[in-house]
């Protein structure tokens, strides 16, 4: 039993949605600019490729990010590593929720959402889709997740990295109540800092070197993880759940450990936070493996995230296929034998509510 809680899709390019966008939008889409609708993308390129070069052909490729068929997906990564159940993540539509125009980004995340919906999921029922929204409107964002966050075929709400201010903030709360309301996760990911309408990656400025932005971007993530904390979230919408992904693991540990002691010092500002903030984590927040850090010594690893209570938090993910994708084994492998069969399923089934029967 395997279940992969990060494994990413996508259109090869814009008018691929065509067929699911209302007149105005695809003349949008078709018209705009030289070649059509262009979406913001990252400044930096991965000297090697952002994708797995033998998942697709480099010289027939089209878009800033190659294009994955259903096939490809079966062949190279569901049938090979007995994929029980996959949550899908964008590629590119994370982009939608850092374009200033946040009416043309709600028509697109419908779009996407349908597209998704009957290309991939209907298609495949080994995948669950996360519901792409605008977070930069979160009245539009709650309306999408209402409007298809009951049916099956999706398991949460996807929120990129990217932001014009942290996800705690009261702004948003359209988009926690509608989650709340509908019991469904939402899953926090590392995608688009420093495009479009986001700040920059860190308060030093924008790096140079993409190298370096791989090394920051979980930055933006621990921003909302400790905003989400302070703000109460938990509180005022009690079945939230909530997963970072793709922010790596070592430093939540040690933003835990300080926001818990600052919490002591300054939590008559929080009134709202009732108990310290790390234990809110334990019944609401769960993490990704990947990317997960390898030092020379193995053990340094296992002893750096015993606080974060992996038996209990960690889910496997694997990143298809992107560059540093990380292989099933291999990951489960640089964790201790009585974590393995939690991190390789059970956690992913309990917090997506997955219907995936247990092995015999």
């Amino acid at each position: 039993m395997l279940i992969d809680c990060d494994i990413h899709v996508g259109h090869e390019t814009l008018a691929d949605l065509h067929d699911y966008l209302d007149g105005p939008t695809r003349e949008l889409v078709s018209s705009s600019g030289t070649n059509g609708l262009a979406m913001p993308s990252y400044p930096w390129n991965h000297p090697a490729g952002w994708v797995r070069q033998d998942v697709y052909d480099r010289d027939t490729s089209v878009g800033g990010f190659p294009f994955l068929s259903l096939d490809t997906l079966r062949e190279r990564h569901l049938d090979r590593y007995e994929v029980s159940m996959g949550i899908v993540e964008p590629d590119e539509a994370a982009a939608f929720a850092i374009i200033p125009n946040s009416q043309l980004a709600a028509r697109l995340c419908s779009a996407y959402n349908d597209w998704l919906l009957e290309r991939w999921l209907e298609e495949e029922p080994r995948l669950r889709g996360m519901i792409v929204v605008p977070a930069q409107w979160p009245e539009a964002a709650a309306r999408e997740i209402r409007r298809i966050g009951s049916r099956d075929e999706f398991a949460g709400i996807f929120l990129p990295g990217a932001a014009r201010i942290p996800y705690g903030n009261p702004v948003y709360d359209p988009i926690w109540h509608a989650a709340d309301e509908l019991a469904l996760p939402v899953a926090v990911h590392t995608h688009f800092e420093s495009v479009g309408i986001a700040g920059p990656v860190t308060a030093a400025g924008m790096p140079d070197y993409y190298g370096e932005y791989h090394t920051l971007c979980g930055s933006g993530m621990y921003g909302h993880f400790v905003s989400i904390l302070c703000h109460g979230v938990f509180e005022r919408f009690p079945s939230t759940r909530l997963a970072m992904v793709e922010g790596g693991l070592v430093p939540f540990v040690g933003f835990l450990w300080r926001l818990d002691t600052n919490w002591k010092s300054c939590r008559g500002e929080m009134p709202w936070c009732k108990r310290r903030p790390s234990d809110y984590v334990w019944d609401h927040v769960r993490f990704a493996t990947q990317p997960l850090e390898s030092p020379d010594d193995p053990d340094q690893l296992v002893r750096a995230i015993e606080f974060l209570r992996p038996a209990e938090t960690l889910m496997y993910a694997s990143d298809f296929p992107h560059w540093d994708f990380d292989e099933p084994e291999q990951t489960l492998r640089q964790l201790p034998a009585e974590w393995r069969e939690s991190v390789r399923w059970r956690n992913a089934q309990t917090f997506f509510r997955l219907p995936v029967a247990a092995p015999a």
